[in-house]
């Protein structure tokens, strides 16, 4: 089956006219929409009731998300904190924060966190909301107060994990903590390297510190977690039931099922969480702030106008299973300034392979229409790669060579250019 990705760019022609100049975000920026990949030297606010998106955007600043705001950032830098005060929601995939995450509801408990593949330098803390921490690592702490549900999976914290009142559960799988975890005061299941049952998760966890499990008031199940100081249980109604696969330095406190026996001994020990295989996928990107490809004023030559120029690079990066071959094809619409119309034909290009991690292969030159063919008004192959490629990211791009009839109208010309990628 094809699978197919379009995006479009924009390509300017100037004739007989001024180069058009791209605007630049100031700094301390207002975000109510997609401000995509944008650099922002400055904080980033998110005013109440506004929904900011950002995808590889970079934040040289604090990002502010003030009440029944929403954040959603995907691949995003942020130099500074992220701090949300009774937001609607902040979520962050793929993304970089070099300060703390602090998101609170002060009043409800409505909104959320939901982190996933983050990378934190600072500490995270949230209270009166629900809580999400996925495939993350997290140089300080991990605090959560009165939160709706806490979910920690498959990430590492380097300080301490602090779990307090949680109304509606907590679930703890494949973490590794390197100081204690404390869990207390929650009125729902309360689940550590275990199932609802009993039975032990698929990732184990490894806590360097103590585990303190006390005051819990619901399903309190332990199974396939390493504790290399004291696993503590106190006043927790009805008691703990231990599963299968649990270690601790020392245990107190009542409990049921089976016995804990003691951690590895040795001089250091290594803990690493492997994850299923995803299916992967194919994904591309422009590489660079703007994308717009600007051929500036054309030159009259002998019997037409020519221009030149370069697409901005492309970079593919296909993480798929098996590593099926793939095609990213390009194609123009017409030229159009006002009401005049050019057909795209007349713009023709010569692909190329900048880096070439991922086996890509250019694709064939086309000239331009003046001198033979359609050019790019129909689809082109601009890169390719065969089955078995690879694994790695290639970066593709190509000369633009256009040339247009002398009789062309006098003006400054736009086009868009849609790419597709099929496989």
């Amino acid at each position: 089956m094809n699978k197919i990705i379009k995006l479009t760019t924009v390509g300017l022609l100037v004739i007989g006219g001024s180069v058009v100049a791209v605007p630049a975000y100031a700094a301390d920026l207002t975000c109510t929409d997609d401000l995509g990949s944008q650099t922002v030297s400055g904080n980033l606010l998110v005013p109440g009731g506004a929904d900011c998106v950002l995808g590889g955007a970079t934040v040289e600043g604090d990002i502010i998300v003030e009440e029944g705001g929403w954040l959603d950032a995907t691949s995003v830098t942020v130099t500074g904190d992220v701090i949300a005060t009774d937001a609607y929601g902040v979520s962050l995939d793929g993304t970089s924060v070099e300060g703390d995450i602090s998101a609170y509801s002060a009043d409800t408990t409505v909104g959320f966190l939901y982190v996933n593949d983050l990378r934190v330098g600072g500490s995270v803390e949230a209270g009166g909301i629900d809580v999400e921490v996925v495939d993350s690592a997290i140089t300080g702490s991990l605090l959560t107060q009165q939160a709706n549900y806490v979910d920690v999976v498959r990430t590492s914290v380097g300080g301490d994990v602090s779990i307090d009142r949680s109304g509606w559960g907590v679930s703890m799988t494949g973490a590794v903590v390197q100081g204690d975890v404390t869990v207390s005061g929650s009125s729902r299941d309360v689940l550590i390297g275990a199932t609802a049952d009993g039975g032990s998760d698929a990732f184990a966890n490894t806590i360097g510190g103590g585990l303190s499990l006390t005051g819990n008031s619901a399903n309190l199940r332990v199974a396939n977690t390493t504790v290399y100081g004291a696993l503590a249980l106190d006043a927790n109604t009805p008691g703990a039931i231990f599963g299968a696969g649990v270690r601790a330095g020392s245990t107190t406190g009542d409990y049921t099922g089976e016995a804990p026996t003691a951690p590895p001994t040795g001089d250091q020990s290594i803990a690493v969480t492997v994850p299923a295989q995803g299916s992967g996928e194919l994904t591309w990107s422009i590489e660079g702030t703007s994308r717009l490809v600007d051929l500036g004023v054309a030159e009259q030559e002998l019997d037409h106008f020519h221009a030149e120029g370069e697409i901005i690079p492309i970079r593919i990066q296909d993480t798929r299973a098996g590593n099926p071959g793939w095609s990213l094809t390009a194609q123009v619409s017409d030229f159009t300034a006002g009401g005049e119309q050019v057909s795209s034909k007349y713009l023709g290009w010569t692909p190329e392979v900048l880096e070439n991690a991922g086996d890509a292969i250019a694709g064939a030159p086309v000239p331009s229409g003046f001198d033979e063919g359609e050019g790019l008004s129909v689809a082109r192959t601009l890169a390719s790669a065969n089955e078995g490629h690879a694994r790695g990211s290639s970066l593709v791009g190509a000369d633009l060579d256009l040339k247009l009839p002398l009789e062309t109208p006098r003006g400054t010309y736009t086009a868009t250019v849609t790419l597709t990628a099929l496989s």
